[in-house]
C-alpha cells in the first residue's frame, strides 16, 4: 500500500480503513493453522499518523501492537496519541511469560484512546481485552460496523479454526468462562440432567466429536466452563445450566421468557417459555408467529384469516438479541415479549455494554460485540445466529417496508424495544398517550423518525407542502411532545423526542 503523508490530517474514517489495509499485509508464523491478520496505527488526535505496523511485519509471529509500540516508538511519548487497531489487543493470560499482552504494553505507554475493529475470536477471552483498557481509564470505541465486517471477512478462516477449537476437549485447564456469575457451580444438580435433546441438537450442527451422555462431553464441559469438577462429580455452572439444563427454570426462574398476546377481540394470551436457552428462540418464534402475528380477526364474518403485517424476520431477529445478549446476572428481571394490534415490545435486562451507550443503541449502527460469547457461539453453531450484530442493524430496514423504525429506551436496567405497527401507534409510543393528529402528520413523526434529524423544508418536499405550513405542523407535533429541534433560524433541525 502506499506509504502515509507525514503532516497530513486524516479523518478517523480513514484511518480505520489504512489499518484494515495494513491487516491484510501480515505475515503468518504457522504452517498448521490460520494466523490473526493485524493492522495497526498510531496518530495524533488531529489525525497525523506518527507510525503504522501489521503483525509480523519486522520478526515473525510478533504482535502488531507490540511491533508499534515497543519497537517503532519505545522512545516516544504516547500519552496524547490514538491507536487504531483491527483485532482486540490481547491480554496477559494467553501469552507465553515472559511476554505481555497487547492490552498491558497500550496501558503502560499511556495511550488515552483506542479504536478497536473486531473482537477477539476465541470465546473464553472475547471482550476481555477491551475491558482491561476500560478498567484502565482508556477511551475505548469501535470502528464503524461496514469496516468491522470487512475485518470479520478477512478473519473467517481463522474465526472457523477459532470456533471449532472450542470443540476439542481439553482435558487439562481451568474452565475461562467469562463472567464471575457464570462460573458459579449449582449445587444439587449434575450434567447429566442436561436436556438430552437441547445437547443433541447442538452436538449434530456443530460436527462435535462427542457423544451426550459421555466422559468426553462431560469433559468438554468442563474445558467450555460449562461445568466444574467437584469431588469426582460433574457439576453445572450456571452457564452450563442457562444453555442447556432441562428444568433450568425451576433452579433459575429469571432465565424465562415471558409472552403475552393481546388479540383484537380484547382477550389475553400468557405463556412462559422455561427450559435450555439454546433452544428457546426457535420455540418462542414458533408460538409468536403462528399465534400473534398469522392471525387476525375478521370481526365482519368472525372469521379468522392468515395475514402477517409485521416482517417476521425482524421480529425473529429482535428476540435472538434479548435471548443472546441480555444480562443474566440481572437474576429480578426475564425477558418479556408483549404483542397486541398496535404494538411489539421487548424487554431485556441489562445496560448497554461499554462502550456502547443507549444512543449508539438507537442509530440501528453497532459493531460486532456480544455480551455472552458463549451463548453467541453455540447459536452460532447451531446456525440460529449466522451474523454477529446483524440484528439491530436489520431493523433499518423497517422504513424500507412501510414501518416506523423501533422506539428504544431503557427502564431501570431493563432495555425495552418497541415496535409500532402502525404510524398511529407510533405516536403513542413515543409519548405513552394518545393524539389528535391528521393521519398526514402521523405518517410526518414516522418520516422524522426515520430520516431525523430533519429541516422543515425536509418536512415541506416530503408532503408537497409549502415552507410556512411544514413549519406550523412541526410546531404542532412539538406542542404535543413528540419532536424537539436544535439549532436556530436556518440551522433548525427536527428529531424525535427521546
Amino acid at each position: 500500500m502506499e506509504p502515509y503523508k507525514k503532516g497530513k490530517k486524516y479523518t478517523s474514517r480513514e484511518l480505520m480503513e489504512r489499518a484494515y489495509a495494513l491487516s491484510i499485509e501480515s505475515i503468518g508464523e504457522h504452517k498448521n493453522k490460520p494466523d490473526p491478520l493485524v493492522g495497526a496505527i498510531l496518530a495524533t488526535q488531529d489525525g497525523q499518523i506518527l507510525a503504522e505496523a501489521y503483525r509480523g511485519e519486522l520478526r515473525i509471529g510478533e504482535h502488531c501492537e507490540y511491533t508499534l509500540i515497543e519497537r517503532k516508538l519505545k522512545s516516544d511519548k504516547l500519552s496524547d496519541m490514538v491507536l487504531y487497531v483491527t483485532l482486540e489487543p490481547c491480554i496477559d493470560k494467553v501469552r507465553t511469560k515472559p511476554k505481555r499482552g497487547c492490552a498491558t504494553h497500550i496501558i503502560k505507554s499511556r495511550i488515552p484512546k483506542v479504536y478497536i475493529g473486531m473482537r477477539d475470536p476465541d470465546v473464553d477471552i472475547e471482550n476481555e481485552g477491551a475491558n482491561q483498557l476500560i478498567e484502565a481509564k482508556v477511551e475505548v470505541h469501535d470502528f464503524d460496523p461496514d469496516i468491522s465486517q470487512k475485518i470479520r471477512n478477512s478473519l473467517s478462516e481463522f474465526i472457523a479454526y477459532k470456533e471449532a477449537e472450542k470443540l476439542k476437549i481439553q482435558k487439562e485447564g481451568k474452565p475461562k468462562a467469562k463472567k464471575e456469575y457464570f462460573k458459579e457451580s449449582v449445587t444439587g444438580s449434575k450434567v447429566d440432567q442436561f436436556s438430552k435433546s437441547a445437547v443433541q441438537e447442538f452436538i449434530n450442527n456443530s460436527s462435535s466429536e462427542f457423544t451426550y451422555p459421555s466422559q468426553e462431553f462431560n469433559q468438554w464441559a468442563v474445558s467450555f466452563g460449562l461445568a466444574t469438577l467437584e469431588n469426582e462429580n460433574y457439576i453445572p455452572t450456571n452457564m452450563g445450566l442457562i444453555l442447556f439444563g432441562e428444568t433450568v427454570d425451576h433452579i433459575l426462574p429469571h432465565t424465562i421468557f415471558k409472552v403475552e398476546i393481546e388479540y383484537p377481540d380484547g382477550s389475553t394470551e400468557i405463556e412462559d417459555f422455561g427450559g435450555p436457552v439454546s433452544t428457546q428462540l426457535r420455540r418462542v418464534f414458533s408460538y409468536v408467529s403462528e399465534k400473534a402475528l398469522k392471525l387476525t380477526i375478521d370481526r365482519s364474518s368472525a372469521k379468522r384469516s392468515s395475514k402477517t403485517d409485521f416482517p417476521l424476520d425482524i421480529l425473529r431477529e429482535a428476540i435472538a438479541n434479548a435471548i443472546i445478549h441480555r444480562d443474566y446476572s440481572i437474576t429480578s428481571s426475564a425477558n418479556y415479549l408483549f404483542i397486541s394490534n398496535d404494538k411489539i415490545l421487548i424487554k431485556s435486562p441489562g445496560m448497554p455494554l461499554p462502550p456502547l451507550t443507549l444512543d449508539d443503541i438507537r442509530t440501528l449502527d453497532l459493531p460486532s460485540v456480544s455480551r455472552n460469547p458463549k451463548i453467541m457461539y453455540v447459536y452460532n453453531r447451531m446456525g440460529l445466529a449466522e451474523q454477529r450484530g446483524i440484528g439491530l442493524r436489520s431493523m433499518k430496514s423497517l422504513s424500507d417496508k412501510g414501518f416506523p423504525l423501533p422506539v428504544i429506551d431503557i427502564k431501570g436496567k431493563v432495555l425495552e424495544i418497541a415496535f409500532a405497527r402502525s404510524s398511529d401507534a407510533l405516536t403513542e409510543i413515543i409519548s405513552n398517550k394518545t393524539h389528535n393528529l391528521s393521519e398526514q402528520d402521523k405518517l410526518g413523526v414516522q418520516f422524522i423518525q426515520a430520516n431525523q434529524p430533519i429541516s422543515a423544508s425536509d418536512y415541506a418536499e416530503k408532503f408537497g407542502i409549502t415552507n410556512k405550513t411544514a413549519q406550523r405542523r412541526l410546531n404542532e407535533l412539538m406542542d404535543n411532545g413528540l419532536i424537539v429541534k436544535e439549532g436556530e433560524r436556518r440551522w433548525t433541525k427536527y428529531l424525535i423526542k427521546k
